[in-house]
C-alpha cells in the first residue's frame, strides 16, 4: 500500500506515528481473536485507545486500515536489489505463499477480497503498489512492452496460485507444490 489510500493528512498538528503502529498492532492481534467478520473500527479503537475519528481520519474503511496492517505502506522489495529475473520470479513465488501462509492474513483474506470487489480504489491502489515495481524491478520497460506484461503476468501467476493453494488447495499447499509452480514459471525469466 501506499500512502494514497489513507485519508489527506489536514493541516495542524502532525499526526503521533506511535498511534498508527499501535493501532495497526491491535488490528492485526484482533484479526487472529475475533476475525474479519467480527472485526469492528470501533473495537480497534477501543482496545488501542484511540478514537474511532482518529481511525477514520487515517484509514477511510475497515479494508483500508486491514490492508494497511497486513502489508504496510509499501511493498519491501529490499530483497529484490541487485536481482535478476530469475530472482525475481523466485521472490514473488516465495513471497506470496508465505504471505497467504500468514495466520493474520488467512483470517483477513474472505472480508478483503469481498472488500477489494466493493472498494476499486483501495484494488487499484493494491495493484498498482506492487505491480509497478516488481513490473520495473523485472523489465525497467515503460509499462506497455511484452516484458512489462510477462511481468504483470508472472505476479499474477505466481500470486494468484499462492492465494488458491492457501484458501482452495490447502491440503497440496505444499513446498514440493510451490516449487512445482517455480520451475514452470522460471522460463519466463530467459524469455
Amino acid at each position: 500500500m501506499t500512502a494514497s489510500h489513507r485519508s489527506p493528512t489536514p493541516a495542524g498538528r502532525p499526526r503521533d506515528p506511535r498511534i498508527d503502529a499501535e493501532v495497526l498492532a491491535v488490528t492485526r492481534a484482533m484479526l487472529l481473536e475475533v476475525g474479519w467478520e467480527h472485526l469492528s473500527l470501533r473495537g480497534i479503537a477501543a482496545r488501542a485507545g484511540v478514537s474511532r475519528a482518529a481511525l477514520t481520519r487515517r484509514w477511510p474503511s475497515k479494508a483500508h486500515l486491514v490492508l494497511d496492517s497486513l502489508l504496510g505502506s509499501a511493498p519491501d522489495l529490499t530483497p529484490m536489489h541487485g536481482t535478476d529475473r530469475r530472482g525475481w520470479i523466485e521472490w514473488v513465488v516465495r513471497g506470496s505463499a508465505d504471505l497467504f501462509a500468514r495466520p493474520d492474513v488467512r483470517a483477513a483474506l474472505p472480508g478483503l477480497i469481498a472488500a477489494l470487489r466493493d472498494h476499486d480504489d483501495l484494488r487499484k491502489t493494491l495493484w498498482r503498489t506492487f505491480s509497478g515495481p516488481s513490473t520495473a524491478l523485472f523489465s525497467h520497460g515503460d509499462g506497455s512492452s511484452p516484458a512489462d506484461l510477462d511481468a504483470r503476468a508472472v505476479l499474477v501467476l505466481a500470486a494468484g496460485a499462492a492465494l488458491f493453494a492457501s484458501i482452495v488447495a490447502a491440503e497440496d499447499d505444499t513446498s514440493a507444490l510451490r516449487e512445482r509452480i517455480l520451475d514452470l514459471l522460471l522460463p519466463a525469466a530467459d524469455g
